[in-house]
């Protein structure tokens, strides 16, 4: 039951269900010393409660996710295969990229792997060991 409900939020929220398996992904292959966490500014919020987070800080177009790991800090966008940036997702962006950051759109679990070695992160893990190892839990349940 599990996997059918998933696989139905996946074709609704295709983002979401890419977003998800980033973060098992990274979760699974982050050595103890990295950070993953996501920054959930996305959806629909009443207007009140729109301005109460903006009053705390919260900005629109921040990055779906950031990885830190020995003093490397990555920002991802998360977009599925159609997806494109919204106007605010490309100015900050731009304003990240403008402070130093590094800011990478990506599109499959297998382009973070890409970019996370080219900045040499430490992974536990390849995403195919990874998927592998998924598949192999998903026939046993």
């Amino acid at each position: 039951m599990y996997d059918e409900q998933r696989r139905a939020v996946g074709r609704r929220y295709p983002e979401d269900a890419l977003q998800r398996s980033i973060v098992e992904y990274l979760d699974w292959s982050l050595p103890a010393t990295a950070i993953c966490f996501a920054v959930p500014n996305g959806g629909k919020r009443h207007r009140r409660e729109a301005a109460r987070l903006q009053g705390l800080g919260v900005k629109a177009g921040i990055p779906d996710l950031c990885v830190i790991s020995a003093g490397t800090v990555l920002f991802f966008e998360v977009k599925a295969a159609r997806g494109t940036l919204s106007f605010d997702q490309r100015e900050r962006i731009q304003k990240l990229e403008y402070c130093g950051a590094s800011v990478y759109v990506v599109r499959s679990v297998e382009q973070v792997e890409t970019i996370l070695r080219q900045h040499r992160v430490l992974l536990r893990a390849t995403v195919a060991a990874f998927a592998n190892d998924n598949l192999g839990a998903s026939a046993a349940a």
